[in-house]
């Protein structure tokens, strides 16, 4: 019976570019080949890794198994202090190398800084599980680990784009309405209207999954472009007049979830809706042929106005992350994105009610009031990226 097989490739937020090295594993590990990804800044991870092995390591179908996945850091010590990142320290997606099959699972802490948990995979051939986590002082990363397992295989389902971006599921139906036309390397929002199936009426209580009203997973059909979105902040934000100086609000006309997202290349991707109703979790899946868009320079500077103090938004997140100021004229910041390959399409400072859209390569400002004193918290839009700003 031929042993799980995984191929860990590291992976900034959107793209994976492998190269390979390989070892072999033991003690219920199964024989291992370790795909490190090359990044633009590596020291940005340092090192840190996804490890799985599977209890017993020969995987059959229908059969349940242990899966536990260990996080390490250069030195191969094990990475106990992950960020919880919507109300678990890792999200853990299983998918069919065809992208036919869906799973959404959260291995839990143990005692020894590993995670576990048990599934059942349905039919032999091949699978993919893609872990995300955040070490603390890291951005997220996500790892992708293949998986082949023997036994009956299903028959492939060719990915097609869906000629109509409408879904009907159980008691839900779905309507996908991007704003603009799907190309890559161009920011748009995916807005989804949510109805009943059997009124047509817009559904009013979607319950809270993992502490947001839905979640969104995007694969490419060669499983190399992975992003796990989740929907702006504030229910019902109306996209169309959402201005860089306008705070949050909500709207009834909108949409039920949305999300801004980026297709970093052209192809076919499928987009998994969660959402939670009725106390049950449903995956809407979606599949659109993303067009060739143009290809944008990563912007390397801007002129900042006087006054005002440089936050750079990346993929490494915010830089720097954590300021000390004086606050006795009030604090103006400058907000400058310079990539489109992070979820930094926005800045919010929740507690002062702010949010603002951060275009790549515009300079978008922010003024603290000087009547403002203390630790004031920033994120991006889906509230994956975090700073502080300490004004004395």
């Amino acid at each position: 019976m031929r042993k799980l097989s995984i191929f860990i490739i590291a992976l900034a937020i959107f793209v994976l570019n492998a190269c390979h090295s390989e070892n072999d594993g033991h003690n219920h590990s199964p024989k291992t080949n370790t795909n490190t990804a090359k990044t633009e800044n590596p020291s940005t991870y340092k090192g840190f890794r996804a490890e799985l092995k599977s209890e017993p390591a020969e995987i059959v179908p229908n059969q349940p198994v242990k899966l536990t996945v260990t996080i390490k850091d250069e030195a191969g010590a094990i990475v106990k202090d992950l960020q919880i990142v919507h109300e678990k320290p890792l999200h853990f997606l299983i998918v069919s190398d065809d992208l036919a099959e869906f799973y959404h699972i959260h291995p839990e802490p143990q005692a020894d800084g590993t995670l576990v948990a048990d599934f059942t995979f349905p039919k032999g051939g091949k699978y993919f599980a893609f872990a995300d986590y955040t070490p603390k002082g890291a951005t997220q990363i996500v790892d992708r680990l293949p998986i082949e397992i023997d036994g009956a295989q299903r028959t492939p389902e060719p990915l097609k784009a869906d000629a109509k971006l409408e879904k009907t599921q159980e008691n839900l139906r779905v309507v996908m309405k991007p704003d603009a036309e799907i190309e890559s390397n161009k920011e748009m929002m995916l807005n989804f209207m949510v109805m009943d199936a059997a009124t047509n009426k817009p559904v009013t209580d979607l319950e809270n999954y993992l502490g947001e009203k839905a979640h969104f997973v995007i694969i490419s059909e060669d499983l190399k472009d992975f992003v796990h979105a989740h929907p702006m902040s504030g229910d019902n934000i109306k996209s169309s007049e959402h201005k860089h100086d306008e705070k949050i609000s909500a709207n009834a006309e909108m949409p039920t979830v949305s999300a801004h997202v980026t297709f970093p290349n052209a192809g076919l991707y499928k987009v998994f809706v969660e959402i939670k109703r009725a106390g049950k979790v449903m995956a809407i899946p979606f599949v659109v042929n993303v067009k060739q868009g143009k290809t944008d320079k990563i912007l390397t500077d801007a002129k900042i106005p006087a006054g005002y103090y440089k936050i750079t938004v990346s993929k490494d997140g915010f830089a720097p992350s954590e300021v000390n100021l004086s606050g006795d004229n009030g604090v103006k910041l400058a907000f400058l994105r310079v990539d489109k390959e992070n979820c930094g399409d926005e800045i919010v400072f929740k507690d002062l009610n702010i949010r603002k859209k951060l275009p790549v390569g515009e300079v978008v400002t922010v003024e603290i009031p000087k009547d403002t004193k203390g630790e004031i918290n920033f994120s991006c839009g889906m509230d994956m990226m975090k700073g502080k700003i300490v004004v004395q």
